[in-house]
């Protein structure tokens, strides 16, 4: 009986002196006070987490994870890092003194099979080639949650992503892979794109811009507006947006406004690039990125995501492009307000008789 009670006090001791297994990134941005924030690029790492550095710039950070889990690194210069949070690995953040990025983190196999293809990705002449990079990549590891990412970033987050392709590398995956949350989402908003989106009426909202004046859906009434989804974190999203505002300085604002929905975490950094980029029309951030109640209606496949709603807040054109801009606000401007006028007419003419 004593031997029994000892082996189960052991047992005990054993269990709860056992680490939670855990993923660690250390660092130093050299700057004292530096922010930092992680957060997860999947609902497996839900949670957005800070991370302030020291008087030296230093920081340490810790993970609890069993798994593999694709996290973003937001530098506070708005430098987006994907690092995968791997169990038992303690990986550091360093300066990359050779790629075009400035931070790098090592550690992991994972890390180092993500980097390696991404590198050959960003470096690839044309979209065709980083197609033929991709298929590769897919079928040499049908397993790799590196896929995930590869996608993502290479293959959604574009301007004009490839839907039957991405569903090609999609399907090539083994195991339980192709039934990832992401993937499921993504086959979802592919196949209901222009049903859940087109045609129908833009939800009401009520705002604060980045210079502390409220706005809503009334204030728009009666009026064209532009709608842009992006993020000041995304640097072909950020130059996108410094061409929309260069387009849209050239409407008649008392017809045509636009309202830019930031799908930021960093507000300071959001604030600075406005200013920095002289991004006009109304801006508006309520640092959810993602998880915002607006964005999250919409099947956003890549920043920046621009909608044109009618006066009559109804969706009638999304995904527009900045080579097209011009050409097609201008149409469906001339539309609606010639639409308004032959009303306004009618409606003289009736009191008249």
């Amino acid at each position: 009986m004593k031997k029994i009670l000892f082996f189960t006090l052991a047992l005990l001791l054993a269990t709860a002196c056992k680490e939670t297994p855990h993923y660690t990134i250390a660092g130093n941005t050299g700057q004292a006070g530096d922010t930092l924030y992680i957060f997860g690029l999947d609902s497996i790492h839900d949670v957005i987490e800070e991370i302030i550095c020291d008087k030296q710039g230093a920081f340490s950070h810790r993970i609890n994870t069993d798994t593999v889990v694709p996290a973003g690194l937001l530098m506070p210069d708005g430098e987006l890092i994907t690092l995968f949070a791997e169990p038992g690995i303690d990986a550091l953040l360093i300066a990359d003194t050779i790629a075009g990025n400035k931070w790098l983190v090592k550690g992991g196999k994972e890390q180092a099979l993500y980097d390696s293809i991404a590198g050959v990705l960003a470096r690839a002449e044309n979209n065709s080639k980083r197609q033929v990079h991709i298929e590769e990549f897919t079928y040499a590891h049908p397993f790799s949650n590196t896929n995930v990412e590869i996608i993502r970033r290479f293959m959604v987050d574009r301007p004009h992503p490839n839907n039957s392709f991405i569903l090609s590398r999609i399907r090539s995956l083994g195991g339980t892979l192709q039934d990832h949350e992401f993937f499921t989402e993504l086959q979802e908003r592919i196949d209901n794109k222009n049903s859940n989106t087109l045609y129908k009426l833009f939800p009401t909202f009520n705002f604060t811009t980045d210079k502390g004046k409220k706005i809503a859906s009334k204030d728009y009434k009666d009026k064209m507006y532009i709608v842009n989804f992006w993020a000041a974190w995304d640097s072909v999203s950020r130059t996108q947006m410094k061409e929309i505002s260069k387009l849209y300085a050239k409407k008649d604002t008392s017809r045509v406004r636009m309202l830019n929905i930031s799908l930021d975490y960093d507000t300071v950094l959001w604030k600075r690039s406005i200013a920095e980029d002289s991004i006009a029309g109304d801006n508006v951030c309520d640092g959810k990125a993602w998880n915002g109640e607006i964005a999250k209606r919409f099947n956003l496949s890549n920043l920046t995501f621009t909608l044109v709603v009618s006066p009559y807040q109804r969706i009638d054109l999304f995904e527009l492009s900045t080579e097209n801009f011009s050409a097609a606000t201008d149409s469906l401007a001339e539309k609606y307000f010639k639409e308004r006028d032959k009303k306004k007419k009618s409606k003289k003419n009736s009191r008249n008789r």
